[in-house]
């Protein structure tokens, strides 16, 4: 009996709305809890060996799409899934990208230099981290930092395609969906209670702060699709994704993520002074804006405003000051990697233990001038190799430097959509031989495994 063919057949643009229905149901279901722990660890464990496997295996359009809802997930196993390896994606991250490294050591060439700088620091870190006060806290810094060192080392000798980037972007935009319905959750249940700081209650339990890196970010990606002419067909349905992750990002009553979107529309204003109808775009998302603010102020009773015109950063500030106390009396070597949570205790510069919630301070507190040389050196050579690049390249090289800065002003190195920022930033040289459009609705590109672009 011959088989017969189903005409039935889904329209390739409808499956992004699918996909994004599909991740805001999963997340709405993660968020009530109803995957236990040991299926979360078993999936998780899974997911990340995938990762593994594809990434060994340089097929790029695989890891790529699955390793940002990876990292996504993140928040959520730290938030409940306490027996899971905290730093999961750190070590997904160095296993990958410190294979692929020696595999090509000998046969590529970077793009830019300014890795080296970041190299000594990683060395300065590993050193200067032999006698530290407290060892428990000398894992997670030291794993951060040289997790962001072997994917800066990766990035810069290698070439994102605009067509990979797009895939990538599109995939934590879904992601970015996914941990919004977890969130959303907690409002759906109501009884949330609000007031002026960060409040775990309405972010569902998980680390207020650090979602605002997560979400800022892909609220971000969602205005710039929205933007993005090319993606017209696209507009209600980027619209309104962005309402619902911005105003859950807001409620999160975490003022960070706020901040990295108005910052980085800021920049984007700036390079599309010129362009009228960028402008255009731009004046229809005001009433949008003024949309969301009712929607979060209605939800809050008004808290939210009181959070906003509250005076002062949480302590940043005056950890930032005690940051350069440390320098100046450690001016040399610093404190040492992981000491400044004891040193400013022991000092009595604060009145309990913390981390220094921003990088750069914390590069010149426990490592002195040698800090300052490696780790800022390395921000303003990349900073210097990026704006002389051309075309969007250059444009949105910028805007994931750009935020990438904000989140590790404002958090710290904790997160890891982190290391993705930082390899879209790098690995995002001007192409010659293909289209520089990187917010587009084109056939998405892969790789196969002699590093080619083909269409998917």
């Amino acid at each position: 009996m011959a088989l017969v063919k189903s005409k039935f057949k889904i329209p390739a643009y409808k499956w992004l709305y699918i996909k994004y229905a599909v991740a805001l149901l999963v997340g709405i279901v993660t968020g009530y809890k109803l995957i236990p722990a040991n299926a979360q660890i078993a999936i998780t464990g899974t997911v990340l060996l995938y990762c593994i496997i594809v990434g060994l295996r340089e097929q790029f359009d695989k890891l790529f799409a699955i390793l940002p809802i990876a990292c996504y997930h993140e928040a959520y196993m730290r938030g409940f899934v306490r027996t899971f390896p905290y730093l999961a994606l750190q070590y997904c991250f160095m296993i990958i990208f410190g294979f692929l490294i020696l595999k090509h050591i000998r046969t590529r060439k970077p793009h830019t230099n300014s890795f080296i700088f970041m190299l000594i620091f990683g060395i300065i870190e590993i050193l200067n981290g032999l006698s530290p006060n407290d060892p428990l806290l000398l894992k997670p810094i030291l794993t951060q930092s040289l997790c962001l060192v072997v994917v800066i080392i990766w990035a810069s000798f290698n070439k994102l395609s605009p067509l990979l980037i797009h895939r990538m972007l599109t995939y934590i935009k879904i992601a970015g969906v996914y941990l919004t319905g977890i969130v959303l959750v907690a409002h759906i249940q109501g009884g949330i209670e609000y007031n002026t700081e960060s409040n775990f209650g309405s972010s569902n339990g998980l680390a207020p702060v650090q979602l605002s890196g997560y979400l800022g970010f892909a609220s971000l990606l969602f205005i710039f699709s929205f933007l993005n002419p090319q993606e017209a067909k696209y507009k209600t349905l980027n619209i309104s994704l962005f309402i619902l992750v911005s105003s859950v990002m807001i409620l999160t009553f975490s003022r960070g993520g706020l901040y990295f979107v108005g910052i980085v529309m800021a920049a984007y204003i700036y390079f599309n002074r010129a362009n009228l109808k960028s402008y255009a775009r731009i004046i229809f998302l005001i009433p949008i804006g003024i949309l969301v603010y009712y929607i979060v102020v209605g939800q809050t009773g008004g808290a939210i405003v009181k959070r906003y015109e509250k005076k002062g950063s949480s302590n940043r500030d005056v950890l930032v000051e005690v940051a350069f106390k440390l320098f100046l009396d450690e001016p040399l070597i610093g404190v040492g990697t992981s000491n400044f949570d004891t040193e400013i205790v022991k000092r009595k510069y604060f009145s309990q233990t913390s981390t220094a919630h921003n990088e750069f301070v914390r590069a010149i507190a426990e490592h002195g001038i040698f800090g300052m040389i490696t780790y800022w050196g390395f921000f303003i050579a990349l900073f210097i190799t990026i704006y002389k690049r051309k075309g969007p390249s250059k444009e949105f090289s910028i805007y994931f430097f750009l935020l990438f800065c904000l989140i590790i002003v404002h958090n710290g190195l904790k997160i890891s959509i982190q290391p993705l920022l930082i390899i879209l930033a790098i690995a995002n040289p001007t192409l010659n031989t293909v289209s520089q459009k990187i917010i587009s609705t084109k056939k998405i590109g892969t790789y196969n495994n002699r590093n080619k672009l083909t269409t998917a």
